[in-house]
């Protein structure tokens, strides 16, 4: 896997970052009635990768990407992708893909376009998903069915998050973190937060 960037001058403390990248953890929390979309992750990491992403976002602005720093989260790096995107989410190339990834699928695919790696359906659901973090600047939980020729799993969460390459709140880049499993889940989702739950998620992260 391609090396995710350098670190950053001026960052939070090490001792400030989201469990299990740090000491601080939304777990730890008593549960609140306010809306929340990091309910709605249903799983740790991605849920871990996704406070991560809170503490180096705000309200107006993407998370640069110059403020993702690999160090911070060895255990993970397996599981990520990182892409460019362009066209509203329409062009998407895939710059960095984590081994467990590759591994899923057979295959690496860094450096190819989204339109030579799938086709048809598949597609066209990945278009609409990265099309919703990029116009909204939001983050999107997905879960659905692993359909790759003579895998063993069948089944996968995913949580796609907006990048800035230039950290000027232009939405260029998306990464995304995907765990696989051989038990199919309930329902397939495709959940975009809501401004209410990232304001309440906002507050309550160290």
């Amino acid at each position: 896997m391609v090396g995710l960037g350098p670190a950053v001058a001026g960052r939070r403390d090490r001792h400030c970052l989201p469990y299990p990248f740090g000491g601080c953890s939304l777990l730890d929390r008593p549960e609140s009635t306010e809306p929340s979309f990091r309910r709605r992750i249903a799983h740790p990491q991605l849920r871990s990768l996704y406070d991560y992403w809170l503490t180096r976002s705000d309200a107006l602005t993407a998370m640069p990407r110059a403020a993702f720093e690999p160090a911070d989260m060895p255990g993970l790096l397996k599981n990520l992708i990182l892409a460019e995107v362009g066209a509203g989410g329409r062009e998407i190339r895939y710059r960095v893909v984590g081994t467990a990834i590759v591994a899923a699928h057979g295959f690496d695919y860094t450096g190819w376009s989204v339109d030579r790696l799938t086709s048809g359906a598949t597609l066209t659901f990945t278009r609409r998903l990265y099309g919703m973090v990029v116009n909204r600047t939001v983050p999107v939980y997905s879960e659905g069915h692993f359909r790759w020729v003579d895998k063993e799993f069948h089944w996968t969460k995913r949580l796609h998050l907006p990048l800035s390459r230039n950290g000027d709140g232009q939405v260029d880049m998306v990464l995304a973190g995907q765990f696989f499993t051989t038990t199919p889940g309930e329902a397939e989702l495709l959940q975009p937060a809501e401004p209410a739950e990232l304001a309440a998620d906002r507050a309550a992260v160290c």
